[in-house]
């Protein structure tokens, strides 16, 4: 007993006997070993380990144990090296990279929707946002988060050529066109939808 699904962060150390004990119907408790060789705690995955159990007479019964070991900054940001690599340099070219890897969804991504987006390759405005800004971060070019005052779509400010300009990686005929807009246009296209200008710069 006491087998159930574990996760744990990477670089843990794993008590993999903490709160497991193995009884048999004649010896009562009985001794049980682990075999953790497969479990790399240094590395995100899913993995198992091996529990086998003993009785006085010899007889033996194994057991596996599903282990999850957690990604963390580093594997995101390993994740955005490689499609940084692949989504090209300019803003237009990486927005349209994020738009054809990610499929829209309704999807949020939870706590990380960089990751989400980019091991799942699904994901709403948000996650489309959020991949978006690291990997025009990651080619050099400033840029700002950005929604409607409702949160109802997301979507990036991005600097271009020294000027503020609408950019939109979300997927969908609607969101496809906005490229380099501005203020104005954005506002066309999001039909009436507006947000908090004070908070951010202007796209004129």
């Amino acid at each position: 007993s006491g087998l159930s699904n574990l996760t744990v962060d990477k670089h843990t150390t794993i008590d993999f006997k903490k709160g497991v004990s193995a009884k048999d119907d004649i010896d009562g408790n009985v001794s049980f070993t682990v075999d953790s060789s497969s479990v790399n705690v240094n590395k995100y995955g899913t993995y198992y380990a091996k529990y086998t159990a003993k009785d006085k007479s010899g007889n033996t019964i194994p057991k596996k144990r599903k282990i999850v070991v957690n990604h963390d900054q580093e594997d995101v940001d390993a994740l955005l090296d490689k499609y940084s690599k692949e989504c090209g340099k300019t803003y237009e070219e990486i927005r349209k990279c994020v738009q054809k890897k990610i499929k829209y969804t309704t999807d949020n991504g939870g706590n990380d929707p960089i990751w989400y987006g980019l091991t799942k390759f699904k994901g709403n405005c948000l996650v489309h946002a959020y991949t978006y800004k690291a990997l025009l971060e990651r080619a050099g070019y400033e840029n700002k988060l950005i929604w409607v005052t409702d949160k109802s779509h997301y979507w990036n400010l991005v600097k271009i050529n020294g000027k503020w300009r609408h950019s939109d990686s979300t997927p969908g005929p609607r969101h496809s066109m906005i490229s380099a807009e501005t203020d104005d246009v954005r506002y066309e296209h999001l039909q009436g939808r507006d947000w908090n200008r004070s908070l951010w710069p202007k796209a004129e």
